[in-house]
């Protein structure tokens, strides 16, 4: 085991709460990677070396010599199954330190151990949400491999499984600030101790949200299972969701994730609690629109914008749209005056001919506003296509 200088100084940090002398933990190298004294951090150290090469149990050194880089101190192997991975060491006088130098030796250990127990956990969290977005995000089922890693993993993929998406309410306005992505853990927290509390493993973050996947289930069960999530997240911290439920028990993974993400789409423009996929009406119509006929559609209404110019007004569309028209609101939301965001809409007019506060044509410019959002969220090389579009 290789000790991390980031691990080495939070165990020393530790230490040094609990004891006065000055304390060194060294690699396998025999190199200083953290000291209660900071400018050795990075230096040889000679009684280190002799552990390491030696394999001693214990090297004191009696006095200060600086051309070793070495002080007066007890220096201890740090030993885990059955191999030195590092040293320990404290100043002071023998009979001053050896007992305790013992006890902190064990001290370190038992946590070096807990950093690799959590270091192991994390990356085994990382290969699985890995896979997941293989599997379910970027149809990953095409790959042959991806049985064989499931089954690694211990998952069968070839189980009928649900899918629903899971997100605070106006998560939009949560991510870009220290205090939103303190509530995103928050909520992540929640729906994990709520889901180990139901014996579900399978649930990996996607852009802040929880994309949950349970075993089969009919749809009246699964909105009762997501009710139960909501109010459990709401009891531990007040946050309202938006969920997306799928349509059906599904073999196809990367469908099911579509259509989950297609129902939350819905309830997180529409600031409702759940909805399911088959209750969607205008986005369903359009799922079934091919790529190449959104593309054109897209060209005649945002006419010759670039992309910037276009994310930028669909940015203000959705403003507008979720704030059910009120200039106000969709400028508050925006951060913007609301003059600022009457000069964009008279912009956004001009260029398309269309006029966002028309109920004749403002369908026309909210249709344009779900097709994009809709390709962008799927991973579509949006700039591209519309480059290509002739």
């Amino acid at each position: 085991m290789h000790i991390s200088k980031n691990s080495a100084t939070q165990i020393v940090e530790e230490i040094s709460k609990l004891v006065k002398q000055n304390i060194n933990l060294m690699d396998e190298t025999g190199h200083i990677i953290a000291s209660r004294d900071k400018s050795r951090i990075g230096d040889f150290h000679y009684g280190a070396y002799k552990i390491i090469s030696e394999n001693l149990e214990e090297y004191y050194i009696d006095e200060d010599d600086l051309s070793k880089g070495i002080k007066k101190g007890i220096n201890l192997p740090l030993e885990l199954d059955g191999g030195i991975v590092g040293v320990i060491g404290m100043t002071g006088g023998y009979e001053e330190v050896i007992t305790s130098g013992k006890l902190l030796k064990k001290m370190t250990e038992i946590l070096l151990m807990e950093s690799r127990a959590n270091y192991r956990q994390l990356m085994n969290k990382r290969v699985r949400n890995a896979f997941y977005e293989e599997w379910l995000i970027n149809g990953g089922y095409k790959n042959a491999d991806l049985e064989d890693r499931g089954m690694a993993l211990g998952i069968d993929i070839n189980k009928p499984r649900r899918v629903f998406i899971a997100s605070i309410d106006e998560l939009d306005n949560l991510k870009d600030s220290q205090q939103g992505q303190s509530q995103i853990a928050k909520f992540e927290n929640d729906v994990d101790a709520f889901l180990k509390r139901n014996n579900y493993k399978m649930h990996f973050r996607n852009a802040s949200r929880q994309i949950i996947i349970i075993d089969n289930m009919d749809t009246e069960d699964v909105v009762k299972f997501a009710e139960e999530l909501a109010g459990y997240v709401w009891e531990k911290d007040k946050f309202e969701l938006n969920i997306g439920i799928d349509s059906a028990q599904s073999y196809d993974m990367h469908e099911a994730y579509v259509e989950a993400h297609r129902a939350w789409t819905a309830a997180a423009e529409k600031h409702e609690q759940i909805i399911c996929y088959e209750d969607i009406s205008l986005e369903l119509l359009i799922s079934n629109v091919p790529t190449e006929i959104k593309l054109e559609y897209l060209k005649k209404v945002f006419k010759d914008m670039d992309y910037n110019d276009i994310c930028e007004n669909i940015a203000l569309m959705k403003a507008y749209f979720n704030a059910q028209g009120s200039i106000q609101k969709a400028a508050d939301n925006l951060y913007i005056h609301k003059n600022t965001l009457q000069y964009r809409i008279s912009k956004l007019k001009e260029i398309t001919g269309l006029d966002v506060r028309k109920p004749t044509e403002s369908p026309a410019l909210y249709l344009a506003y779900i097709i994009t959002d809709e390709l962008i969220n799927e991973k579509y090389d949006l700039p591209l296509l519309l480059h290509n579009t002739k």
